[in-house]
């Protein structure tokens, strides 16, 4: 899915940050970037304390708390990724709360969801951000990606329509069109589409949904591996995967760290319905917190 936005409000973050003394944001934004999650982390922890109304800086702390979590769950060091997931949760609910009109966060909680087996969860978020910003054509990309995983590809069509309509690069709805051509078994039509856009844009193929550059995506059976590979598409894509003869890499947690992701599900629910509850200058669907379960269950 699109992570990538620029604009007026990276530029304020920016601004606001070197004014505000210590480190930089800019500097943050490229350890972020370029996966110096720790020293990120640190920066932009003390940019937080001292701007702790900014949106942007909470926003990419989150991130940065995410992608960390990330790493710990492929070690398979449960305890640490809970953590850092509730740190991720806590900060971009922070940034929600201070900008409660911003879609970028609604697109990483999405981003979360998909990491947690939960694509429904992930539809929800996406749906959210389109709503809050309905005329940005990343929006439509990132659901268009997530009804192919669900197999729905008539929808997921319909969304790449709006996406191309909205001005959305080509690139990115030509990677859509390979994923679901592959999902479904047209492998004629997904290895043409494959490399006509390798042909055309290389460098944004290479890092599918943040592809490492050791493993960059040269082929159309590098598409597919990588995907098989990823915990938030190959269990989403195991049919088309096993035609591939890729083997598909699971989410592998314990009851423990399954019970804890509900509670913060629930939270996370709880903090957007107080939020958004009453607002009537956006239109938010926020569907109950389901009960969380107990020690005992």
């Amino acid at each position: 899915m699109a992570r990538s936005w620029t604009g007026a409000a990276l530029l304020t973050a920016v601004l606001a940050a070197c004014a505000a003394g210590g480190p930089s944001y800019r500097g943050a934004q490229d350890d972020l970037e370029e996966g110096r999650l720790e020293p990120a982390i640190e920066k932009l922890e003390e940019l937080r304390a001292r701007n702790p109304k900014h949106a942007e800086i909470a926003l990419n702390l989150g991130i940065a708390y995410f992608k960390r979590a990330r790493q710990e769950l492929d070690a398979n060091q449960q305890a640490a990724y809970l953590a850092d997931l509730a740190r991720a949760q806590e900060h971009v609910l922070a940034a929600i709360e201070i900008d409660p009109r911003s879609s970028q966060p609604h697109t990483w909680l999405g981003i979360i969801a998909a990491y947690q087996d939960d694509l429904d969860g992930t539809i929800e978020s996406l749906k959210n951000a389109a709503r809050l910003d309905p005329y940005h054509p990343v929006h439509y990309t990132n659901l268009a990606e997530s009804y192919i995983y669900k197999g729905k590809l008539v929808r997921a069509r319909r969304y790449l329509r709006k996406a191309r309509d909205l001005g959305a690069p080509a690139i990115y709805i030509e990677m859509n069109e390979i994923l679901a051509a592959w999902r479904a078994g047209d492998y004629v039509e997904a290895r043409d589409l494959f490399e006509t856009a390798y042909s055309l844009n290389p460098e944004v193929v290479k890092v599918w949904n943040e592809a490492p550059v050791a493993e960059a995506i040269e082929s159309f059976e590098d598409f597919t591996g990588f995907c098989c590979s990823h915990i938030a598409c190959g269990p989403y894509m195991e049919n088309a995967c096993e035609e591939m003869k890729h083997e598909v890499r699971h989410r592998d947690v314990d009851a423990e760290t399954l019970r804890q992701e509900l509670v913060l599900e629930m939270e996370k629910r709880r903090r957007l319905k107080g939020i958004y509850e009453g607002r009537r200058d956006v239109q938010i669907v926020i569907e109950e917190p389901e009960q969380a379960p107990s020690d005992e269950q």
